[in-house]
C-alpha cells in the first residue's frame, strides 16, 4: 500500500508566474477536485468551482489517470485516461510533499492561457483505506 492510498479534496489551489509573482487562483477562489490513488493507480479531477464566472471567462477543467507511482518525493502517472489528449500516453509528473494527511503536488512550470505558470495544488485526504 502506498502513503498516498485514499481520496483527496482539494482544499487550495495557487500559481505564480515564471518569476515568482502571484497569480489569480488557478480554479477560482472555490476550487473543486477530488484524487483517488489505489492499488497502484490515481484518477484525478479538478475544476473552478465558483459558482459564477466573470464574462468572457471559462471554468477550467481537467481530469486524468493512470498507473501512478509515489518515490517519497514524486508522484508519476503514466496516463492512460485524460480530458487533455495531448497527456494521453506520456507520464505526468508532480512534486509531491505528504504531510500527515495533507498532500501538496507541483506540476512542472506550464504555459495556462498563455502565461507560464507553476502551480501548487493542496489536498486533504478525506478517505484513507484499511489495512
Amino acid at each position: 500500500m502506498s502513503p498516498l492510498d485514499g481520496i483527496w479534496r482539494l482544499v487550495q489551489a495557487r500559481a505564480t508566474d515564471q518569476h515568482g509573482q502571484p497569480l489569480p487562483p488557478p480554479y477560482g477562489l472555490e476550487p473543486l477536485g477530488m484524487v483517488q490513488i489505489q492499488n497502484g493507480r490515481m484518477l484525478a479531477a479538478l475544476c473552478n468551482g465558483d459558482p459564477a464566472l466573470a464574462p468572457g471567462q471559462s471554468r477550467e477543467f481537467v481530469s486524468y489517470g493512470g498507473p501512478c507511482a509515489f518515490d517519497g518525493e514524486h508522484l508519476s502517472t503514466d496516463v492512460d485516461l485524460s480530458a487533455r489528449p495531448d497527456w494521453l500516453g506520456a507520464p505526468q509528473v508532480r512534486e509531491a510533499q505528504l504531510v500527515g494527511d495533507r498532500l501538496v503536488l507541483k506540476p512542472p512550470l506550464r504555459e495556462y492561457g498563455g502565461v507560464l505558470q507553476q502551480r501548487e495544488l493542496i489536498w486533504e485526504r478525506v478517505w484513507r483505506p484499511r489495512g
